[in-house]
């Protein structure tokens, strides 16, 4: 480690890189401190810093993303039990594993048309090349998408 306290990439120090993995797996940054053995003012210095606070959420976003995915493989099980469920000789199984998919249908389609909202409203806010436009422009496509879901 530099005297500086960066390690050689010139990022984070050797214990913040440590101590990040406490951080994103603990239920709190208390016992992210106590796990890492940094002093919990340590860290919530750290957290205010701009390159620390990348690193933490991308780590996190990159954990959040591994979970999602084996989810989605669990969906799938679950998935075929539903359907096998669907196929039962008892018509109250049938009906409680019909009730289940639409109740659980019900409850993700407004999530998913909430994620389509927030990537179409990243679309009206930024450029191809990931730059904000100015205020004018995102107020005019703003109008612009308005008015074309008028119309549907």
């Amino acid at each position: 480690m530099a005297s500086n306290g960066v390690n050689s990439q010139g990022k984070l120090s050797d214990r913040q890189l440590l101590a990040l993995p406490h951080l994103i797996t603990s239920t709190s940054v208390t016992e992210a401190a106590e796990l890492s053995g940094v002093p919990l003012r340590t860290i919530q210095r750290w957290m205010n810093d701009e390159e620390f606070r990348a690193a933490y959420e991308e780590q996190r976003d990159a954990v959040a993303f591994y979970a999602r995915s084996g989810m989605r493989t669990l969906m799938l099980k679950a998935m075929a039990i539903q359907a096998e469920r669907l196929d039962s000789d008892d018509p109250k199984e049938r009906a409680r594993a019909a009730k289940e998919i639409m109740d659980y249908d019900k409850k993700t389609g407004t999530n998913h048309e909430n994620q389509k909202l927030v990537y179409r409203l990243h679309n009206l806010i930024y450029n191809s090349e990931n730059q904000m436009l100015k205020e004018q422009a995102i107020h005019a496509e703003v109008e612009r998408y308005l008015r074309s879901q008028k119309r549907h």
